[in-house]
Parts: structure tokens; sequence; C-alpha cells
């Protein structure tokens, strides 16, 4: 094991990702229909629970690179899975809206401090090459929260209560952290070893070219501008499905249904578009990536003439797209950076793209005031997407 130990790395951060992200976002929904049912919450105090916790970690993704400069990663990130116990215990004993607030800070901060930021940073320093292979991996992680979390908290929270549903993931989250702590190393050098560096990997080549690439600022301020329009489209594209479909005459039972399609697809693809990008190249696979994007979300616009078989379409391919979200961003961060500077790059990236999820999380509802439908939102969407796959790609031109 001791020679193959970026795999356990690996391991680690797909739990730090199932944690941290997966139960703190991916597949938090579920809690939302029981905690607006609170005395004292309702429906302004549930949502308001949802957008502190984003604005949380989008402030503390801010101080991340300090964080782990005072902190080494195996620490940092056992420390931000505990934060996300406690943030659970707190909602497991909330009897009022302050007390879900104070949850939604922790959670907030967990999320910021142990997300894709550090896996980002772990993945970096484990491996050589096939780096798109382990993103897309340890992100599955997120996925598999959202498939399989939901189901388990509704039993609990049926069979017994919501707040036995909270506690019982806060021990989930604690004994995580134990087991990331025990097997979690920062460096391949704490055990006398090498990054790994798969012999004959087909895209090694391709991924020492384009590494460390440096970027002029005009470049630099485009690319963040990209992955800005990749929040948008990767959190916003998934969070208002459902209810796209539902105002587009969708039974409500099969736009459920449709979601958790979505969820699977994308835990699919986190993983495919992983291969894709070591095996035929980040600029390509991009662009693929970004096409079955695009497609997915010009079906969303069309979805509301009330069609099933375009919604389940669309369902898929913006399942499949938004994968561009977490293994895109992290590939991009590390590839469009220089050593020197990486660990600051991979935050700003990891900043623009919170900015504009949490940007699109807060728009669809206004704009539906405005214009009277939800579709408005995904043609915007797709048209991010479109100048999102242009930015990347010229990113990545030949030099």
């Amino acid at each position: 094991m001791r020679n193959h130990y970026e795999k356990v790395v690996c391991a680690c951060c797909f739990l730090a990702l199932f944690v941290n992200v997966g139960l703190n976002s991916t597949s938090f929904a579920v809690y939302q229909p029981y905690i607006v049912a609170v005395p004292g919450v309702g429906d302004t105090g549930g949502s308001a629970v949802v957008a502190l916790r984003v604005l949380v970690s989008l402030v503390v993704t801010v101080f991340v690179d300090r964080y782990y400069n005072a902190l080494d990663l195996r620490v940092g990130v056992s420390i931000a899975t505990v934060l996300t116990a406690v943030g659970f215990f707190l909602y497991g004993f909330a009897t009022n809206l302050p007390l879900f607030l104070l949850g939604a800070v922790v959670a907030g901060a967990a999320y910021g401090f142990g997300g894709m930021v550090a896996t980002t940073m772990l993945v970096n320093r484990w491996f050589k090459s096939g780096i798109g292979t382990a993103v897309g991996i340890a992100s599955v992680g997120s996925g598999v929260a959202g498939i399989v979390v939901p189901v388990a908290a509704a039993r609990v929270i049926e069979g017994h209560s919501l707040s036995w549903a909270f506690r019982l993931e806060g021990l989930l989250a604690l004994v995580v952290a134990a087991v990331i702590f025990a097997f979690l190393r920062n460096r391949p050098a704490d055990l006398g070893l090498t990054p790994h560096e798969k012999e004959g990997s087909p895209a090694r080549a391709r991924a020492r070219s384009v590494a460390g690439v440096r970027l002029s600022p005009r470049e630099r301020v485009l690319v963040l501008a990209a992955l800005a329009m990749t929040g948008a489209f990767s959190m916003g594209g998934i969070a208002y499905l459902s209810i796209l479909f539902v105002a587009s005459g969708i039974d409500a039972g099969f736009a459920a249904f449709l979601l958790s399609v979505t969820g699977v697809c994308l835990t699919v693809s986190k993983f495919v578009t992983g291969e894709l990008f070591d095996r035929i190249g980040t600029r390509l696979a991009s662009g693929v990536m970004f096409a079955v994007l695009v497609v997915g979300l010009v079906l969303c616009c069309a979805a509301s003439a009330g069609s099933t078989g375009v919604a389940v379409a669309a369902a898929v391919c913006v399942g499949a797209g938004v994968s561009l979200g977490s293994v895109g961003l992290s590939v991009w961060s590390l590839e469009l950076s220089e050593p020197e500077t990486r660990a600051r790059s991979i935050k700003n990236c990891q900043l623009a793209y919170s900015a504009g999820g949490f940007v699109m999380n807060v728009l669809p509802g206004p704009l539906k005031e405005m214009t009277g439908t939800y579709v408005t939102s995904y043609a915007i969407l797709a048209v991010l997407g479109v100048m999102a796959a242009g930015i990347i790609l010229f990113a990545y031109r030949p030099r």
C-alpha cells in the first residue's frame, strides 16, 4: 500500500468531499421541507439558512490559502470535517431560527475550508499524471452523498425525528474526520515517495505542455470570468431544474425523478470527465463537455412545451455537463497557473466559481417575476455556457 499511497490520499479526498460538500450542500435539500416547518423558521428562514451557508463559504474561501499556510493539509481538512460535524449537531439541537443560522455559519466554513480547494491542492501534490482521473474520483464523493443521504435521512426523519437525522450525520462526519486524520498525508515526501506518475500515460506529455502556462493579466481575468460563468450554470443549472419542469406542466413526481436522474448522471460524469481529460487532453475534453452542457441547457428551454422526452434528455445532458464545475474547475485551476502562485490561483478560481454560483442562485426568482418564466434563466445560462467554452478553449490554444 505504501508504494501506492496516492490511492489512499484519493480515497481521503473522496471522503472529505462526501462530508464537507455532500452533506453540507449536495444532499441538504432533503431537509428544507422539514426546516421550514419548524415553528418560527418558515420559508424565509429556511432560505436564509441556505443563503447564509453559501455566503459564509464564499467569504471563507478568501482566507483558505492563509488557513493552509498556518495548518498543513492533513490537519486543516480534518478540522474542516469536524466543523461539518459541529454544524450538524447545531442543526440537531436547533429549535429556533438563530441556532439553525449558527449551524449554517459553521457548515459554510467547513465547506470553504474542506472542499474543492483542499482536495485540488492534495491531488496536485500526489499526482504527476492522471490528475483528471484523480479529481474525478474524488469529486464523486459529493455526488454519492447526493444519491445516498437523502433516502437515508428521509427514513430517519419519518421513523424518528429531524433532530436525530442531523445528529447521525454529525456522528458520521466525526468518524470520517478521524479516518482522514489517521490516513491522510500532506506530501509524498513524508513517506519517502514521489508524486504518482503512470507509465506510458497518453496525456502525460500534453499535461506537461499545458501545466504552468503563463497567462497575460487580461487572459487571467477572462479565465476567472469563465469560472464565474461555470459556477452560475453548475449551481443554478441544477437548483431550479425541478421547478422549471413543474412550471412547464410536467408532473411533480416525475420532475423529482428527473432531478434524481440528473444527480446520477452528474456522479457518473465526474469520473468519465476526469478520464476524458487524461485520455484526450484538457482542451478537447473541455470542448466535448461544454457541448453536452449547452445542448442540455437549450433542451431545458425547449422543455417549456411540456415534452417529457425533451425533459429527460435535458436532465441527462445537464447532469453530465455540470461535472465541469468540479473536474474542470480543479484541472483548469492547476494547469492555467504557475507553480509559484498555484495555491493562490486555486483559491481565486474557487472564489470566482462560488461568486457566480451565488449570483445565479439569487437571480432566477426575480427573473421569473419579471418575465413570467424560468426559461429566461436557462436561456441566460446557455449563453454563459457558450461564452465560458470560448474563453477556456482560447486559454488552451496552441502556443
